[in-house]
């Protein structure tokens, strides 16, 4: 991959502004606060360091932040990424395990480090496993002795192929995975951490919260992360073919970056109780077929869309349906999704196709 140009962009200034506004009010209780985040250069990473630095510019009491990433599979970041001067930031290249070993006393964990891209588990799959068990509970231990709270980054894969009387898919739903597998690295490791978070809440009243997140999408996300949004907007972008995994027929829910990243700081800030909630849109519901039609048609010169079979890099056995019950989540915390699907993926799709060309 090249070196970003300097024009390059993670962000839409607008989308990082309407996180800030939605979230402000909750974002006072961290002002003071020290917040480790792992996976700090991943997507999800990326997006609550930048909201923690708009309030920090709008606010003379900031947010403290520890910063940890190993670059397994997020971009790294140039000099002038984030600002990787600012004061209230310290960056630490490394595994997420290295923030228990810190001396500091965290207020707040904030886990997002994984390996989430069928490709990338398939190619590690002992790291797969690794960071979300290992280093898991190497967190899990230090917010017990620091008494922090924690929010933990598992996903929609711990459901695996759900019986179709189960969609859309709710929290209490125990899930259809194989341990043996091509994904199982992936799935099995997160119901195992899931795991480690209830015991930690049950046995040791350590304040963790869990999400399962349903097909995050926005701007940030790189063509080589694999995932069905910049797969196909690479492809559009490039003028090449729209190459469909499967049938085409497997279907999807997804939800922009703004709504997940709000959702998630209203549970780790506003959660009165440890809980276990997903994190999604469940409209509409739609196939990959229907998905390469709405991002085709985001060009004046459509290109083709072919239906071939999973690459030997992917794994073949795709859920066929993927749709969250968001009830608990909307109930708990007044939170409805605000933006719609053709509202998502044009904001995704302007991003892409200006930054795109510099990766």
């Amino acid at each position: 991959m090249k070196n970003s140009e300097p024009s390059f962009s993670f962000f839409l200034e607008s989308d990082l502004n309407e996180i800030y506004q939605r979230s402000k009010e909750s974002l006072t209780k961290l002002a003071g606060k020290l917040v480790l985040v792992t996976g700090a250069a991943g997507f999800l990473g990326r997006y609550f360091i930048a909201t923690f630095q708009m309030y920090n510019m709008n606010n003379s009491n900031p947010i403290r932040i520890v910063a940890i990433d190993s670059h397994i599979t997020s971009r790294k970041l140039s000099e002038d990424d984030f600002r990787r001067k600012d004061p209230n930031i310290e960056w630490i290249y490394g595994d997420a395990e290295i923030g228990a070993q810190l001396p500091e006393n965290f207020d707040y964990i904030i886990h997002t480090a994984g390996i989430a891209s069928p490709v990338h588990y398939q190619a590690n799959p002992l790291k797969t496993i690794d960071v979300a068990v290992n280093a898991t509970r190497a967190l899990l231990e230090k917010a017990k002795e620091l008494n922090a709270r924690v929010l933990y980054f598992s996903s929609s894969e711990i459901y695996g192929d759900p019986d179709t009387n189960e969609v859309p898919t709710k929290e209490s739903y125990r899930g259809n995975v194989s341990s043996r597998g091509p994904r199982a690295c992936y799935d099995e490791s997160k119901r195992l951490g899931e795991t480690l978070c209830w015991v930690y809440e049950n046995y040791y009243n350590v304040h963790v919260s869990v999400v399962r997140p349903f097909n995050i999408y926005g701007p940030g996300m790189l063509p080589d992360d694999y995932r069905v949004m910049p797969n196909f907007a690479s492809s559009i972008i490039a003028g090449n073919s729209i190459k469909v995994y499967g049938t085409g027929n497997q279907t999807r829910t997804f939800c922009y970056i703004t709504d997940s990243i709000i959702s998630m700081l209203l549970i780790l800030i506003e959660g009165e109780k440890p809980d276990v909630y997903n994190i999604g849109n469940p409209k509409p519901e739609i196939s990959m077929l229907q998905l390469a039609d709405i991002m085709n048609s985001y060009t004046e010169s459509q290109v083709k869309i072919e239906i071939i079979d999973y690459p030997k890099q992917y794994p073949k056995d795709d859920p066929n349906r993927r749709c969250p019950d968001i009830t608990k989540l909307m109930g708990g915390f007044k939170f409805t999704p605000k933006v719609e699907l053709e509202d998502g993926v044009n904001r995704f799709f302007s991003w892409a196709r200006e930054n795109y060309k510099y990766i």
